[in-house]
């Protein structure tokens, strides 16, 4: 007596196959796009840590008498964390102190970063923050931005287009 041997047949694997590249193609954009996804939730964190650290810093001010000078200081953690009217003000060794986290200052706005973020200083009181990978053109960055002439001192701002 002849033992019968079953399996798949050639067009049952090849149907599981087209099976398989389809389910691929409809879900492989899905996973695409994670790292883009990524960098954005890690400057939304950093904006939020840093909105926290500003609001720790003018507490600070205030109890202080430090939140209508321009430029003032007050200390954190044992290290002095210059302010203007009581914000943080937007300088690499600043954002340092009061920011877990490598940084590396960048000297112009298309240096390679090599740290977790990159610090970016322009003429005046504003900052851009850039992830590790991405420079100025790329439109993905954190401004920071502290300006004693306007109501509202403390600016932030998200540019996520390029991430």
């Amino acid at each position: 007596m002849q033992k019968q041997q079953r399996g798949f047949t050639l067009i049952e694997l090849v149907v599981v196959i087209i099976i398989l590249g389809i389910l691929a193609v409809v879900a492989a954009p899905k996973f695409i796009n994670l790292k883009s996804d990524a960098v954005i939730a890690n400057l939304n964190g950093l904006q939020g840590a840093l909105k926290s650290a500003n609001t720790l810093v003018y507490s600070k001010a205030v109890l202080a008498g430090q939140e209508k000078l321009d430029p003032g200081s007050v200390t954190l953690n044992g290290s002095a964390v210059s302010t203007t009217l009581g914000y943080i003000t937007s300088s690499p060794a600043n954002l340092q102190l009061v920011l877990e986290g490598s940084f590396e200052e960048m000297t112009n706005a298309n240096d390679e970063i090599t740290a977790d973020w990159g610090l970016y200083d322009t003429p005046g009181k504003t900052m851009y923050i850039y992830p590790k990978g991405y420079i100025d053109t790329s439109n993905c960055s954190l401004l920071y931005n502290v300006d004693s002439s306007q109501a509202e001192p403390v600016f932030y701002s998200l540019t996520t287009s390029g991430c």
